[in-house]
């Protein structure tokens, strides 16, 4: 895995430092979203599933700090920058709760948010990047991107891979067609190719392992061992 392989949601408000930060991002990122409310931000965390949220915020309220915790609530996975002009932010001990990977107070030094973006990529790569039990003798290994079933090895083809990669980081939530066809198709697809792969991915699988939720789209759901 690499930065330039990543999508980063970049949320600021009016005190953000964007010509600072946008061409960094945009340099090493494979995509970025820039949100200047928390609606958007909300919006696009739905639609794109970025693997970094930058926040550029001067925190004189609670608002960013209950967006996070909701993101929180659903994902673990998603690693998180705080940027602040705030030295005396006194929402820092429930934001530290959060497993934010890099606070830095302004004034922003290039080479930070870089070591910044460096260190998310760590920390992606362990709380992802391990063996995930997906069913009864059924294990997906990150790093060949590979399934084992009752001894028998799968190797997954590049839009089944960016499948299973997308439910594993979104465990918790549905995610919608239209998401799919965006990281899967770059929004070029039918809904019978988004069938066919589905019906291709649960017989390495199994059948229940994708739920659909008519008109909306599916979610991860796992057999558990009696």
């Amino acid at each position: 895995m690499k930065l330039n392989n990543l999508l980063i949601l970049y949320v600021y408000d009016k005190q953000g430092s964007c010509s600072e930060v946008l061409p960094i991002l945009n340099n090493n990122l494979k995509k970025v979203f820039t949100a200047n409310s928390i609606s958007l931000a909300k919006k696009f965390y739905k639609k794109y599933s970025p693997c970094i949220i930058l926040v550029d915020d001067s925190f004189v309220n609670s608002e960013v700090v209950s967006f996070l915790k909701e993101i929180r609530a659903i994902d673990i996975k998603t690693a998180i920058i705080l940027l602040t002009n705030n030295k005396e932010n006194r929402y820092v001990l429930e934001l530290m709760e959060l497993y934010i990977t890099k606070y830095i107070l302004k004034p922003l030094k290039n080479e930070e948010l870089l070591f910044a973006l460096e260190k998310c990529l760590e920390v992606i790569e362990t709380r992802i990047y391990s063996n995930v039990k997906l069913g009864k003798s059924i294990i997906f290994n990150f790093q060949t991107q590979t399934i084992t079933k009752d001894s028998q090895l799968f190797v997954l083809n590049k839009k089944e891979s960016i499948l299973i990669n997308l439910f594993i980081q979104n465990p918790n939530r549905v995610i919608t067609y239209e998401e799919l066809e965006y990281h899967i198709w770059d929004n070029e697809s039918t809904q019978a190719a988004l069938k066919s792969l589905i019906r291709d991915f649960r017989k390495k699988t199994y059948k229940t392992i994708l739920k659909n939720y008519s008109g909306i789209g599916y979610k991860l759901n796992l057999e558990t061992e009696n």
